[in-house]
């Protein structure tokens, strides 16, 4: 027993010194350091406390991602940590009344040999709001440009609405929602499916991230058209005045448009007529002018070419006082038509060899009328059924005349001619 309590103060001098050195050389061995981990994410815990009041909440400033976390630990406990073990979460049932959720940064190895875990960040900030839905018209617009001579028809969504919920404050922003489709260098129809994007009043896209929407996509149809350049000509209808005369002249603006459609369909169109009653020009004295929708007169399955244009035409009708002119016709300028094989018929000359024919119409035509190229005839038929007669048989008839002469010139005195109907032996 003596010998145990003896030198008992150098004996404990001992074991401190010992210990003393097995500290330094654990130290040395196994040395307490430092990692430095980025962009930790933060799990949120029973957010449904929130949800299930109605409401919806938004993590502010990114705050739910820890930008870095630096943990103290021993080298052979560092060494054998990656980031994947570092576990940060924050549990609603925590949440201030400033909306915030405190922090809890751990391991999920480990944990009781780490010194030190230090977070630059602490607590996750959240907007909290009560819940807000609505639906919306869909739009679908293209942009980029197609190839040359052709032009956007029909631009449809196989779906029109969606309903959109989230944050009231966000939901009551947004305005209107729409998809894009670029159309550069096509040539024939598109379709294909085009994501959603919301915008607010002053027509900038809002962040669809904080908005629920029941579809995301949706799939545009766009009709590509090709394009063609057709004059217009209008049916002048009615008379003027007597002794005035429409000239033919009729102008429009514009005087041809660009019109739109599948290419099967615009090869048969090489105008577009219009036979409109604003040009008539009964009892006009002078220029009938008039304005009109060029739309109605377009076939079906065409369309304006030009997004500018608006379909409207501005037409002027051209009238003139009405000229005279009167030309000596030789006789032998009138021919027989419908003759009969049993009987001689021919135009009596032997009374006078020229008719005297009185012509009206614009004075440039009447100037280039040659009495020695004007033709006329007599229509048997008609001399018959003028007379009352179920048979030709002989005898002098009187007959009317119809000359062939230019367009807008008339004939303003009728002229009649002596018809000789003989039996022929």
């Amino acid at each position: 027993m003596k010998k145990l309590t003896a030198n008992w103060g150098l004996k404990l001098a001992s074991l401190i010194f010992a210990a003393i050195v097995w500290f330094l050389i654990t130290n040395i061995n196994d040395p307490v350091t430092s990692v430095r981990y980025t962009n930790i994410p933060v799990t949120l815990k029973n957010t449904n406390l929130i949800t299930d009041q109605g409401q919806v909440y938004t993590v502010l400033d990114n705050s739910d991602v820890i930008s870095s976390v630096t943990i103290f630990a021993p080298r052979s406990i560092i060494d054998s940590l990656t980031q994947n073990n570092i576990i940060a979460s924050a549990d609603i049932q925590d949440l201030s009344s400033l909306n915030t959720v405190s922090i809890n940064v751990s391991t999920n190895k480990y944990s009781d040999k780490i010194e030190n875990i230090t977070p630059s960040s602490t607590v996750v900030k959240l907007s909290v709001e009560r819940k807000a839905s609505k639906s919306l018209a869909l739009s679908a617009t293209t942009s980029g440009t197609l190839a040359d001579g052709y032009v956007i028809g029909d631009v449809s969504t196989e779906q029109n609405m969606i309903r959109i919920s989230g944050p009231e404050s966000i939901i009551n922003s947004v305005k209107y929602a729409a998809v894009d489709v670029d159309v550069t260098g096509f040539t024939s129809n598109i379709g294909t499916d085009a994501d959603i994007v919301l915008y607010d009043a002053n027509g900038d896209p809002i962040d669809g991230s904080l908005v629920s929407m029941n579809i995301k996509t949706v799939r545009v149809n766009v009709v590509i058209y090709e394009t063609k350049y057709v004059p217009l000509s209008f049916v002048v209808k009615g008379e003027p005045v007597i002794g005035y005369i429409p000239t033919g002249e009729v102008e429009s603006n514009p005087s041809q448009i660009m019109i739109a459609g599948r290419g099967s369909t615009l090869v048969g169109i090489n105008e577009i007529k219009i036979d409109d009653n604003a040009v008539d020009v009964t009892g006009y004295t002078g220029n009938l002018t008039a304005s009109i929708d060029v739309s109605k007169y377009l076939p079906s399955g065409v369309t304006f070419g030009d997004s500018d244009y608006n379909g409207m035409a501005a037409v002027v009708v051209h009238i003139e006082r009405a000229a005279t002119r009167t030309l000596d016709v030789s006789i032998d300028r009138v021919q027989l038509e419908n003759t009969v094989d049993d009987f001689k018929i021919y135009v009596d000359d032997t009374e006078y060899d020229s008719v005297s024919l009185t012509l009206e119409g614009l004075s440039d035509t009447l100037d280039g009328i040659n009495p020695a190229s004007l033709t006329g005839t007599v229509d048997v038929e008609q001399i018959m059924e003028d007379n009352n007669l179920t048979a030709l048989s002989e005898g002098t008839y009187s007959a009317a005349v119809n000359w062939d002469l230019p367009a807008a010139v008339t004939v303003k005195n009728p002229v009649e001619v002596y018809v000789k109907v003989e039996k022929k032996n």
